[in-house]
């Protein structure tokens, strides 16, 4: 590997170094980096330069994928959460190393990649699943270039399958008042958790993540979200975004939590026992010491939707009803997005676009009317 300096002003020097060829274009390549001081400290620099890119291209060639994945998954796993960190590995030892994994780093190209994705499509892979699986392996080899392992990353020249975006199906007002009577005939808990879901758009997680002290006299303090453990249980975890969010609820909403408590309060005086500390307000033991496990109400509402032939909708349509509902009836995207609790609200503007289209046009309708100009039309004045 070659190297040599360039002067290009006084005390200022350019270091070029060769890099081996593109293994797609097979186009030369080279890295420049600027120096300013004495020559000596620019010798000195190319040197460094010289050994730390001979140290990545001996790496890169002997160190196989598995081995250095294998390193990188443990070094940043401690910092997923546990689904991530199940998800991650389950693509890692189904399907990635079982195509790549006995190549070494410098030889892994966008071809084996793309030839990846296509053999996963037909295996009968999502569009969105393998781009799951292409983001493990762009943030493998991303950085793996900031350890040195790699002088660039072959995933950013790959071309997973394009995802068509679903199609954001939300419950009619005749749809919900159905399912909630349906829901509150099982018990009562469930037709308030429905209509909470709907009243405020909250993840399932959030509404089971929430204890009777989050619910204020005016709304609720989102904090919090159970989410599931490696072995199979639950505990609670910071919210998708890491963030905290207020939700402000009507007397309607506080009417739900306020029976809600009441319920759980006649509940544990039946069975003789005391209340747990600041209880959750959707439980799953009588004292509140427990929360309901995010996948039962997820079951029964969709189990209450396929008995009216409903079965497009699901627990998480409740978010998008509310988000569609909001919108249409003209509240901003941000404070939508607020109570949903997107990080950004481009989010929102993306995902609920089709409301916003309807919206676009009866803002047309509102500047027409507002402007019309007096015309002719068959001979009648029109003012």
């Amino acid at each position: 590997m070659r190297g040599y300096i360039r002067k290009r002003d006084k005390d200022v020097w350019q270091l070029v170094i060769d890099l081996p060829k593109d293994p797609i274009s097979g186009k030369r390549r080279q890295k420049h980096v600027t120096v300013h001081g004495s020559k000596r400290k620019a010798d000195f620099e190319l040197q460094k330069l010289l050994v730390g890119a001979r140290d990545v291209q001996a790496r890169s060639s002997t160190q196989s994928m598995a081995g250095a994945m294998s390193e990188w998954f443990e070094g940043v796993s401690g910092g997923l959460s546990p689904t991530t960190v199940q998800g991650y590995e389950g693509r890692i030892r189904r399907q990635i190393l079982p195509a790549l994994g006995a190549l070494a780093l410098n030889e892994v190209s966008a071809s084996h990649l793309d030839r990846l994705y296509r053999d996963l499509v037909a295996q009968g892979s999502s569009a969105s699943s393998i781009r799951q699986t292409h983001a493990i392996i762009r943030r493998f080899f991303n950085q793996a270039r900031k350890w040195g392992w790699v002088e660039s990353n072959p995933a950013l020249l790959a071309s997973p399958p394009k995802v068509t975006p679903a199609r954001v199906v939300a419950p009619t007002v005749e749809q919900l008042i159905k399912i909630l009577e349906e829901a509150k005939a099982v018990h009562p808990q469930w037709g308030a958790f429905f209509m909470l879901a709907a009243l405020t758009g909250m993840r399932r997680g959030e509404l089971c993540a929430l204890h009777w002290d989050d619910c204020g006299e005016t709304g609720v303090m989102v904090t919090k979200s159970v989410i599931y453990t490696p072995v199979g249980g639950t505990r609670e975890a910071p919210t998708k975004t890491h963030q905290a969010r207020f939700v402000a609820l009507d007397a309607i909403g506080q009417a739900i939590i306020e029976g809600q408590k009441e319920e759980l309060r006649r509940a544990a005086r039946s069975l003789g026992l005391g209340l747990a500390q600041n209880p959750y307000l959707f439980y799953s033991e009588p004292d509140g010491s427990l929360p309901v496990h995010p996948d039962t109400p997820s079951k029964l509402f969709r189990r209450l939707g396929d008995k009216f032939g409903w079965r497009e909708l699901h627990l998480h349509s409740l978010r998008h009803f509310t988000a569609t509902q909001l919108v249409a009836a003209g509240v901003d995207i941000r404070t939508v997005a607020g109570r949903l609790g997107h990080a950004d609200a481009s989010v929102t503007l993306k995902v609920y676009s089709h409301v916003l289209e309807a919206k676009n046009q009866e803002a047309a309708s509102i500047m027409g009317a507002l402007l019309k100009p007096p015309i002719q039309i068959e001979g009648e004045r029109v003012e």
